[in-house]
């Protein structure tokens, strides 16, 4: 069985996102974690003991809320779904991966904004800073979105560079599972050179068996020409990704997969 993790914060969004992840854990017969993290700034043996701020307390309010989420999705319809919950203590991003690679999760949701989603598109969230941490597939959903059968996805493949073998699979059992036909989006500064239509070519080759278009699109702007491409061809979720990067580069720039986390209406599929 698949176990797929939705990490909350119980603010509005998340639990909005939480029926998404109830229906796709029903959709694909899931077993569905709810995980939140805690942690009692600032670390000190003053932590333990039974007052109002200590890490048991916060601990015991992280289940009871999780419980109460649970309770929540059961008396929605969703009760034919396994629920179990986590309240992890750690810092959020560590927290979130630990029990990601414990419970060897098939997908990690986030919602795209918690509690502040105002700033959320300024300047990035817990979950758009998550594509640089995940081990696993990563979904994060923007605000208003309710589930829907993906029909048609966008996988945006960087054809500068050989495409990572491991994850493109990844994607394609993902869009698999979806039944999806999956619409695959190069952006090159060069379509015509030959190196990028010998690798298309060979992308081609791969997907005999999976219901596809390619379109290689000329220019270096990600953002837009993905979103809009996305939009004319109607589709239900983005597919990408994350480039990786020094931990200095992380620091000053952004990468490509987090702007588009940051700023997207449509679900993206952060795929490692």
């Amino acid at each position: 069985m698949k176990t797929i993790i939705l990490a909350t914060d119980f603010s509005h969004n998340a639990n909005l996102v939480a029926r998404f992840a109830a229906q796709l854990a029903r959709t694909w017969k899931a077993e569905l974690v709810l995980l939140n993290t805690y942690h009692f700034w600032p670390d000190n043996p003053a932590k333990t003991g039974n007052f109002p701020l200590s890490a048991e307390a916060m601990g015991d309010d992280s289940r009871k809320e999780l419980k109460h989420l649970a309770h929540a999705l059961s008396e929605d319809g969703y009760s034919d779904v396994p629920i179990r919950y986590i309240a992890k203590e750690g810092h959020t991003k560590e927290a979130i991966t630990a029990v990601a690679k414990a419970e060897q999760a098939s997908l990690l949701i986030m919602s795209t904004v918690g509690s502040a989603p105002q700033s959320a598109q300024l300047m990035g969230s817990t979950a758009t800073d998550m594509v640089t941490e995940t081990t696993v597939p990563l979904l994060l959903v923007p605000p208003a979105i309710k589930y829907a059968s993906v029909k048609n996805l966008v996988l945006g493949i960087n054809l500068e560079t050989p495409p990572n073998a491991i994850a493109l699979d990844t994607a394609l059992r993902f869009a698999h599972d979806f039944q999806s036909v999956v619409n695959i989006l190069c952006i090159n500064d060069n379509p015509s050179d030959p190196t990028v239509q010998h690798r298309a070519e060979h992308i081609r080759r791969m997907m005999t068996d999976v219901p596809h278009t390619i379109t290689i699109v000329a220019g270096r702007e990600i953002y837009d020409t993905m979103l809009t491409f996305a939009h004319d061809n109607k589709a239900d979720l983005l597919i990408m990704f994350p480039q990786e990067h020094y931990w200095f580069e992380q620091l000053f720039a952004e990468g490509e997969t987090q702007r588009m986390a940051r700023l997207t209406d449509i679900p993206l599929l952060a795929v490692v």
